[in-house]
């Protein structure tokens, strides 16, 4: 079966007054119709940039696409001209941005918000794309819809902003959503209500979803596969119950150590010394060496590949490669 979303080889770089930051290098990503994968790694890991560079959304003039290719069902999306990109995007493709304060327009009211959208990309007459906004607030659990699309975005909580959010991204049906840390700034009960609210939306519609987070709690309860990214670099792969259960990368095992554990467990929280590394002085061989506690010293001059360790699960280490002494 052809995946819907296809990555490969992608890098992006940035232009910066002290050089050119690649802060995605080399990352392949497959993601099929109605599955769920998560992109899990520290801030600064590449997560966002990933999403950035698939939606085309990264600012212009400061940044491109170096090489690699993004294909969303057959067509290579770094090809597309701006107005082919804008039919795709909040159409058959769209996002979830981390901050819905900063991503919905304060001048404009909810319903406008989401009927544009609609008029634009399902040709909905004015009325028509308006009931269709309240049909959408409903649908994400929204009370007095009619109400609310009537109101500004300050007039709002921060989770129900979250859910209109994820009503103006499913408006159109797209066949890819991707959310960017979505539940990042609600408390853990609005959390759970969202993450069911996504999980729903999926089965009745069918949806392939991205999920972008730095919570290994998000990724357990709603991936089917997980990519664990570091400094900009894909470091492994597999499914949620492998990754759990046999963390093979040692930077996934830091990420899982650092967990807490039940309430009766006094062992303290372990975290991973030192910081990631610059982008514009990337160590010589593996990125996380000056990190790791399995460092061997091939660690500090050879650049491990993602292999396959075991059947559907890549690595990025060298304990895991046959190294020359």
């Amino acid at each position: 079966m052809q995946p819907l979303l296809e990555i490969t080889g992608l890098q992006t770089e940035f232009v910066t007054h002290a050089g050119v930051v690649r802060a995605v290098d080399g990352v392949d990503l497959v993601l099929h119709k109605g599955e769920t994968l998560g992109v899990v790694g520290e801030s600064g890991c590449g997560k966002s940039v990933t999403s950035l560079s698939i939606i085309g959304l990264l600012p212009k003039g400061q940044s491109r696409i170096a090489s690699g290719d993004i294909r969303f069902e057959g067509k290579s999306l770094p090809s597309l001209s701006d107005a082919e990109m804008r039919k795709i995007r909040g159409n058959r493709l769209a996002m979830i941005f981390q901050e819905p304060m900063t991503s919905l327009n304060p001048v404009f009211k909810i319903g406008h918000q989401i009927s544009e959208a609609v008029r634009f990309h399902l040709k909905l007459g004015k009325k028509a794309a308006w009931e269709h906004s309240i049909e959408m607030l409903r649908k994400v659990g929204i009370p007095r819809p009619e109400q609310i699309a009537d109101e500004y975005p300050h007039q709002l909580s921060g989770g129900m902003r979250q859910r209109v959010m994820i009503a103006m991204a499913m408006a159109c049906n797209p066949q890819l959503l991707i959310a960017d840390e979505p539940t990042t700034a609600l408390d853990v009960t609005i959390q759970a209500q969202i993450l069911d609210l996504m999980r729903d939306l999926q089965k009745t519609e069918g949806t392939a979803i991205l999920m972008i987070t730095h919570d290994l709690g998000v990724v357990a309860e709603m991936c089917d596969r997980v990519v664990v990214m570091y400094a900009g670099q894909v470091v492994e792969e597999t499914d949620v119950k492998t990754l759990f259960r046999d963390p093979k990368h040692p930077y996934t095992k830091g990420l899982m150590a650092s967990l807490p554990q039940l309430a009766g467990d006094q062992t303290r929280l372990q975290s991973i010394p030192g910081n990631v590394p610059n982008p514009l002085e990337m160590p010589p061989g593996c990125r996380f060496a000056p990190r790791c506690s399995f460092r061997i010293d091939a660690c500090d001059r050879v650049k491990p590949e993602l292999l396959e360790v075991e059947a559907g699960h890549k690595c990025r280490c060298l304990l895991y490669e046959e190294v020359e002494a």
